[in-house]
């Protein structure tokens, strides 16, 4: 006997993804040192070091099965968001993204040629076949 097929649905896009045991907020997001020294040095000139939004977003990838990460300047804070802190920088994370990115890694890697974060997400499945973005189950 086949396993009943999974069906997502286009106003819930992702099945609900259980909070690891033990696994608290500040996990949600785990920045490094030299990832958080760049937020640091990138936002030195505002007052006060506004918190950063991290969302998961849908690409055409593979039939719309990939999924790319909206990393940005938080310009506005909603009831729903997670806040999640790491290295004295904060995140705010939808519900729907929480669950897909909760115990990333963020760092930030410097080449030659080129300079970004680089995201670590242990809840992606694979890669699609461009290599940018995440699959999840």
């Amino acid at each position: 006997m086949s396993p009943p097929e999974r069906t997502i649905h286009p106003e819930r896009p992702y099945p609900p993804r259980p909070v690891p045991a033990g696994m608290s907020e500040p996990a949600l997001i785990q920045l490094t040192e030299r990832a958080a020294d760049h937020v640091r040095s990138f936002l030195a000139d505002r007052p006060e070091m506004p918190p950063l939004r991290l969302r998961v977003v849908r690409t055409h990838c593979m039939g719309g099965r990939g999924h790319a990460y909206d990393l940005r300047v938080a310009e506005d804070r909603f009831e729903q968001d997670i806040r999640a802190e790491s290295r004295g920088v904060t995140f705010l994370v939808d519900p729907e993204s929480a669950r897909l990115v909760r115990g990333i890694e963020l760092d930030f890697v410097q080449a030659e040629f080129s300079s970004g974060f680089a995201l670590n997400n242990p809840n992606a499945v694979g890669k699609c076949p461009c290599g940018h973005h995440d699959l999840f189950a």
